[in-house]
């Protein structure tokens, strides 16, 4: 993914026929491949890519932020063309510890990355409690039975951090559409999904993808697709590892399995498993598992104007990363068999 040029296509996704849609999903996996692809498939942008997703009273001015079940008022579009600023506000620095993080400006000068994978079911099933642990949803949803996959791991977020703290919406952005070309949203359809919206509904934009890119992709890459881009390479990069994680915890549905069984298998990296606090299952013995987090360092040529994951490599997490699962782990069963990831 991440030698793809990410401004080969302008063709925006969600202006696309289903058929269209279809042939992109089978073509290569190249944004000037699969552009040309398009061209000589007869596909062009049909009607305007926004159209109907103007939701009235989402993204108030005010109050804004997010509640305590994890919903929040900022999700959403602001307009016919651009998404809810949730960065109004904030500030660039999250500091916990000044004498590791206390200079720190948000200006591009993370330490380390983390990649969050979450577990598709767990996230429906608190949806169904009442509470989103992804913070990048309004009030009252819920996943479709038509939405592209209700199982597996899909990608949460890669969050850039620093020792002791974290950087958090660095630079403002309007964030539209037109900013992903419409391959690369076809490669993030299949690997960073939002269950909560139909399989190819061009309105789940301004949820999940773009919370994620205006809170941690500005502090990462200028460009959104370049964020993407280097999310989905190091998805790619563990795909293999996440499908034995994928198989060990189908078979925790019926048995608990232990925390330390989903460690090894990213051995000699460690690694944070995170549980789900709030599911009336969990106990102090065995959790619910939610999320899987691998941990990047960044070579000194890494840099928003370069965000090349060429320049990333997997380390230990740090102990001072809170894990929140117990010695033994289950799962809720999935609602559908497939996975999520396909890359």
């Amino acid at each position: 993914v991440a030698a793809c040029p990410s401004s080969s296509s302008g063709l925006g996704l969600s202006t696309m026929s289903r058929r269209c849609r279809a042939f992109l999903r089978r073509s290569l996996p190249c944004s000037a491949c699969a552009a040309l692809a398009l061209v000589l498939a007869g596909c062009a942008p049909q009607g305007e890519p926004v159209e109907g997703c103007v939701v009235s009273g989402v993204c108030p001015a005010s109050p804004r932020g997010v509640a305590k079940s994890g919903f929040t008022s900022n999700t959403g579009w602001s307009d016919g063309s651009s998404c809810c600023d949730i960065c109004e506000g904030v500030k660039p620095v999250n500091c916990f510890n000044p004498a590791t993080c206390g200079s720190k400006t948000g200006d591009g000068d993370w330490d380390y990355a983390v990649l969050d994978q979450i577990w598709l079911p767990q996230l429906c099933g608190a949806f169904d409690q009442g509470h989103d642990p992804t913070l990048t949803h309004a009030p009252g949803a819920r996943c479709r039975a038509d939405a592209r996959t209700r199982g597996g791991l899909s990608i949460h977020g890669l969050w850039p951090n620093y020792v002791g703290g974290y950087p958090t919406c660095c630079r403002p952005q309007t964030v539209s559409p037109h900013m992903l070309p419409a391959p690369l949203q076809i490669l993030a359809e299949q690997a960073w999904v939002d269950p909560t919206w139909r399989d190819g509904d061009g309105c789940a934009f301004c949820s999940m993808w773009a919370h994620e890119h205006m809170k941690h992709g500005t502090c990462m890459a200028d460009d959104m697709a370049e964020y993407f881009n280097v999310t989905l390479s190091l998805v790619a990069r563990v795909h293999e590892r996440s499908q034995k994680v994928e198989s060990l915890l189908e078979a925790a549905v019926d048995q608990p399995i232990s925390t330390a069984a989903i460690e090894e298998v990213y051995l000699p990296f460690s690694v944070q498993v995170v549980c789900d606090p709030r599911d009336p299952l969990a106990t102090e013995t065995v959790g619910v598992f939610l999320e899987l987090r691998t941990c990047w360092n960044r070579a000194p040529g890494f840099s928003r104007q370069r965000p090349d994951a060429g320049l990333l490599s997997q380390t230990p997490c740090a102990i001072s990363l809170p894990p929140s699962c117990p010695g033994l782990v289950r799962v809720r069963q999935s609602a559908q068999a497939s996975s999520a990831l396909t890359l």
